[in-house]
């Protein structure tokens, strides 16, 4: 609602500042340009303001154009330039008007008869709506009712619109406003997450800038407080002048910021459960927020990249090309969807700048409403705690039982005492106290409780007895939070060859608002100054550069601001208290980015810790040789350690005429020492790294590179290094062929991890892309084929129940015992009945796999022969399109591969994905005798928590159009096909349906807008499982269209069903064969009507219904008005 009224409320501003700024002779002229020469107004025009713009909107020289502007003709070399854009003002209607003392109309030849000469008319014109006038719009916006005998009222609303344009001539609008009430994916998700940043509206001119909505707010200037968060507010710049420029923000935060990090499992690419900052596992990653280092290096999200994530589950998967090690330190910086309180957020600026000096200030607020929870009610008990735990977090829960009501969809508890233990059992009996339980996995025999069973609405736990168990019956309490931070930034250019930086940050983080206690640790104060110098300016030149920071220990910031693997590079165990930083560097670089460079950097935390650490690093290219060199070494002492850190990196590369060829080396030794003990710590470690490669050809076109990659690790065993593995790499990486007819890339990485203490291991990761054109077109086949290793989640899931229409699935109580049972829910047939979701948990417990991919498609056009005789000519009109789709998941078993996706041994299989599908057409689209031949064959298995799920479908199919007589059409379907279900663990729903079936149809066509159908269909299926049900069904029906010339659009069917079932109606397998339909005679009828009011409104009115021989009359009916733009 906050969006909607924000985006009225900017439609009247907008519409106010149009109105009063927007001269009514300025004009905007888009062309594209196919003469020399063009008439773009039809009066003289003013020469002032006059611009002529490029397809990029740059503006075009006056010396490249010519203008009349009496006539107001332009002329230019329309071979320069494709599209133009025009900018003009006319000159007003009084000068351009021409006055005469009669109405040239009203004059008559002298032979005509002048008995009248004249008639009374008005100037007044017709009056037309219209919205968003002068601006470009793209969508809609609808709101529709739906109601029905066989369920409650129910209203949705959908927007989605795209504006743009110019308000005057300065202020130009931008819009962007999606929203609806409907889940839009079967498993419930309300929100299209990868839209995040849709909803906005903007306005804005050379000088400011104002943007409502979905905002993206960073900082990228301040050191000790970059951020970028993604909100919903309003967003104010402004520049002041050419050297002030301001900007104010207030909005709702949408996410909270946090990091995590794993380490990659060796030939494992996932996917990796990402973990919330509180440990929750089922939190909703917002899209595109998300930072994903490997080794302290970046890497990039996409399919052709190096990972994908999904955003709903809070899943990273590594994509084939981008090998998982068991020595990869995998961080991921995010936010996430945190709705425990109304969280808002200030975020004030101001720059200045003059030629020598920039000040950048900026003062940014985020601050929780606790009076205003959202997804957790705390009691005044509850509110207590936290203000009892000040800022320790192992204080902050509570007990989770509190007295409700009873109801079906819930799992409630009853309260049982047994002496002195009071503890909490399941119960579904209404008459009892009931009470809803939420349990918290506490860890390892450290809780009271263990899981019982799982059902369709939830998990179920029973008391095991005291430290028996994993889960205890309360709750974390997570306490509103304030963080505040002020930054003062300068730059100050001294000379040409001096620049002076600095910046001063004050930070007040109140980790819990509701308790005054360890408020002393709130405030903390941060500083940077630096010196950069040029010392030497020719053809080499020598830079000098001096830094210190200081940050109290009480200092917090926004988000991350020290490097990724800043704790990792100075063997920071913590870093809690005041620091000192310093760091000098001289560097001399030549004008072809050839470098030394030499840096002194120490590190101190007060009375904790205190490291040095030397640094040189050099690139140098020598004609087609290059040498790149980077080391350091780190001392550093502390209270518990005294350690030496050695780290090294070395590349060597010459190119020849052809390719290149190259060796990288990379060293670590990090020598922990207990200071107590003199002995290694357990987290020292070692290893040494070694590659070369060459390859051939051009990197941005054909190319082919080879490699191989050694590397040891070494970790402590008897207070001594000791080899724990050793791993050899193979690689290639190439792009063989790269034309306009064909592509053919191919990766492989093999791995042999030889381990000290464990099973060696084996690893491969391969692809191969191949797309051929043959024969100018005739035949075009793509080619997919991957192998590597991974995981698969235990899927779990529940359902929910939702208002009727706004679900996928219904329940149906096949046993009549009231309790909603996994094997109850079926995907609903009729809209009324959809009042359930399913909504997926959080995975938890995944299995090794071993992946196989394969995708291929051929597509035979023999179009291109029609113009031949004889064979060919016969062959023409033929038409066949082929496609193949597989994904294998074996369960990873020792070392061995899956090579062959076509390998479905069921003693491995645990996930597949399979689909087949080959459709051979005669005079495709054409009516004319237009057959079509289709042979579909998809399997696809699932694993769920309760059980794989495997299901197989195989069908037969034939279409046959042909129109004659003008008006008449006549189509016939016969189909063949096989269906089977097997499930792990539910008995009753297996089931093996074979069917056939046929259809003809004819059609009578008055013309385009206007047709008539009837049609006749047979079904026959028998279940050759279990009780081996049977139907036939025979449907009669008719269908009528009809658009009219006013835009009214109605269509409407009658459908009549004779089932014969034999078998018994009240399980899944009825209900499969049956549809939801009954046995006997069964009527369904619908009615549509669209109504164009206007220029961009439409009515729509639908009704639906139904009728069984032994149930009730269903009636739906549903109204919408929809604005289309």
């Amino acid at each position: 609602m906050f969006k909607k009224n924000l985006f009225f409320f900017f439609l009247l501003i907008g519409y106010f500042i149009q109105a009063q700024t927007i001269p009514t002779n300025y004009r905007s002229i888009k062309f594209n340009v196919k003469n020399d020469s063009i008439k773009f107004d039809s009066i003289a025009i003013n020469p002032q303001k006059f611009k002529v713009l490029n397809k990029d909107l740059k503006v075009i020289d006056t010396i490249n154009y010519k203008v009349d502007f009496n006539k107001a003709l332009l002329i230019l070399d329309s071979k320069k330039y494709s599209e133009i854009t025009i900018k003009y003002f006319r000159y007003p209607a009084f000068l351009t008007k021409v006055y005469t003392n009669y109405n040239d109309s009203l004059i008559v030849p002298n032979s005509t008869y002048t008995g009248k000469l004249y008639s009374l008319t008005t100037n007044k014109k017709p009056s037309e709506i219209k919205l968003f006038d002068g601006l470009q719009t793209k969508g809609f916006i609808s709101r529709g009712i739906t109601s029905g005998n066989n369920q409650n009222t129910v209203t949705n609303a959908a927007l989605d619109l795209e504006i743009s344009g110019k308000l005057s001539e300065r202020v130009t609008l931008r819009a962007n406003i999606w929203d609806t009430n409907i889940p839009i994916q079967e498993n419930g998700y309300s929100q299209k997450i990868s839209d995040f940043d849709r909803i906005f509206i903007e306005m804005f001119t050379d000088d400011w800038r104002v943007k409502a909505g979905d905002l993206s707010l960073s900082n990228n200037q301040s050191f000790f407080a970059p951020f970028t968060k993604q909100v919903s507010g309003l967003e104010v710049e402004a520049n002041v002048s050419d050297n002030l420029k301001v900007g104010a923000s207030g909005a709702i935060v949408r996410g909270k910021f946090t990091t995590f990090s794993i380490v990659g499992n060796e030939g494992n690419q996932g996917p990796y459960k990402v973990i919330g900052a509180n440990n929750e596992s089922n939190i909703l990653i917002i899209a595109g927020s998300e930072r994903v280092y490997v080794n302290g290096i970046k890497i990039e999200r996409g399919e052709n990249k190096d990972y994908e994530i999904d955003y709903n589950l809070g899943e990273i998967t590594f994509n084939t090309t981008y090998p998982i090690t068991n020595d990869m330190r995998i961080t991921i910086d995010f936010q996430y969807s945190d709705r425990n309180y109304t969280r808002f957020i200030t975020y004030e600026s101001v720059d200045y700048k003059t030629e020598k000096l920039k000040i950048n200030s900026f003062f940014y607020s985020e601050n929780d409403a606790k009076n205003q929870p959202l997804q957790q009610v705390l009691t005044d008990n509850q509110k207590e705690i936290l203000a009892n735990a000040g800022n320790n977090e192992d204080l902050m829960f509570a007990e989770s039982a509190y007295l409700d009501t009873y109801d079906e969809n819930k799992i409630l508890y009853r309260k049982v005492i047994n002496g002195a233990v009071e503890n909490f059992e399941y119960s579904d009996d209404e008459n009892e106290e009931l009470y809803f339980v939420t349990f918290a996995n506490v860890g390892a025999n450290n809780g009271d409780y263990a899981i019982e069973s799982t059902t369709a609405i939830g998990t179920i736990y029973n008391y095991v007895g005291v430290n028996q168990g994993d889960y205890a019956p309360i709750t974390r309490l997570i306490p509103p939070t304030k963080s505040q931070i002020f930054v003062l930034k300068s730059d100050y250019d001294s000379t040409n060859k001096t620049k002076i930086t600095s910046e001063i940050a004050v930070s007040n983080n109140d980790a819990n608002l509701f308790s005054n206690l360890d408020n002393d640790e709130n405030t903390g104060l941060a500083a940077k100054i630096g010196w950069e110098q040029i010392l030497i300016d020719r053809d080499w030149q020598l830079t000098s550069k001096f830094n210190h920071e200081y940050a109290h220990q009480n200092f917090k910031t926004l988000q991350r601001w020290e490097s990724i693997e800043f704790n990792r590079d100075w063997n920071l165990l913590t870093n809690n208290a005041t620091k000192n930083y310093f760091q000098s560097e001289i560097n001399l670089q030549n004008k072809n980015k050839d470098y030394v460079l030499y840096s002194f950097k120490n590190l101190n935390y007060l009375n904790t810790y205190n490291g040095n650490k030397h640094l040189l690093a050099s690139k140098i290219k020598l004609k087609k040789t290059s040498f790149f060199v980077n080391a350091s070494l780190l001392n550093n002492t502390s209270t518990l350690e005294n350690n030496t850190f050695l780290r090294a990196k070395a590349t060597i590369e010459h190119s020849f005429k052809k390719g290149w060829l190259g060796a990288f080396t990379n060293i670590e030794t990090n020598n922990r020492k207990l200071t107590e003990t003199n002995t290694y710590a357990n987290t020292s470690h070692r290893f040494k790294e070694f590659e070369t490669y060459f390859g051939l050809g051009d990197t941005t076109k054909v190319f082919a590179k080879f490699g191989f990659n050694y590397r040891n690790n070494d970790s402590i065993k008897s207070n001594a290094f000791s080899e724990i593995n050793n791993r050899k790499s193979f690689y290639i990486n190439s792009k063989l062929i790269k034309n306009e007819s064909t592509n053919l890339a191919i990766y492989a990485n093999y791995r042999l991890t030889n381990n000290a203490f464990t099973n060696d291991e084996k690893s491969l990761n391969s692809r191969v892309l191949f797309n051929q054109k043959l024969f100018k077109n005739f035949v075009n086949l793509s080619t997919l084929y991957e192998t590597s290793s991974g995981n698969i989640a235990r899927q779990e899931y529940v359902y929910i129940k939702t208002e009727p229409g706004f679900g996928f699935y219904t329940w149906i109580d096949y046993n009549n015992d009231g309790v909603q049972d996994f094997d109850e829910f079926e995907i609903a047939e009729f809209k009324d009945q959809a009042n359930y979701l399913r909504i997926l948990k959080p995975n938890i417990r995944f299995i090794a796999t071993q992946k196989a991919k394969f995708r291929q498609a051929i597509n035979l056009n023999f179009s291109q022969w029609k113009m031949q005789k004889g064979f060919k000519k016969l062959v023409s009109y033929f038409k066949n399109e082929s496609f193949l789709s597989i994904e294998n998941e074996q369960a990873r078993n020792g070392n061995s591969f899956n090579f062959n996706p076509f390998n479905f041994d069921e003693n491995n299989l645990i996930g597949l994905n399979y689909s087949l599908r080959n459709s051979l057409h005669f005079n495709k689209n054409l009516q004319k005798y237009s057959t079509s031949y289709t042979y579909g064959n998809q399997r696809n298995k699932q694993l769920y928590f309760i059980g794989t799920q495997e299901n197989i479908i195989k069908m037969h199919q034939v279409d046959f159009a042909h129109k004659f007589a003008t008006f008449w059409v006549f189509n016939l379907l016969g189909k063949k096909s096989t269906n089977n279900l097997v499930t792990e663990n539910f008995d009753n729903r297996n089931y093996n349906i074979d069917a056939y079936e046929f259809q003809p149809k004819i059609s009578f066509l008055q013309n385009q807008n206007n047709r008539l159908s009837a049609f006749y269909h047979f079904k026959n299926k028998e279940n050759t499982l279990e009780d081996f049900e049977s139907l036939q069904q025979h449907k009669f029906g008719i269908e009528y269209f009809y658009l009219g010339t006013k835009k009214n659009q109605i269509s409407a069917g009658l459908n009549v069903f004779l089932n014969d079932y034999k078998g018994d109606t009240n399980t899944p397998v009825a209900y499969q064969m049956l549809k939801g339909l009954q046995e006997g005679k069964n009527y369904t009828w619908n009615l549509l009507f669209n109504r164009k009011l206007n220029s961009f409104l439409n009515l729509n009115l639908s009704y639906l219904g139904r009728k069984s021989e032994n149930s009730k009359t269903i009636h739906t009916g549903s109204v919408q008005l929809r604005a289309i733009f």
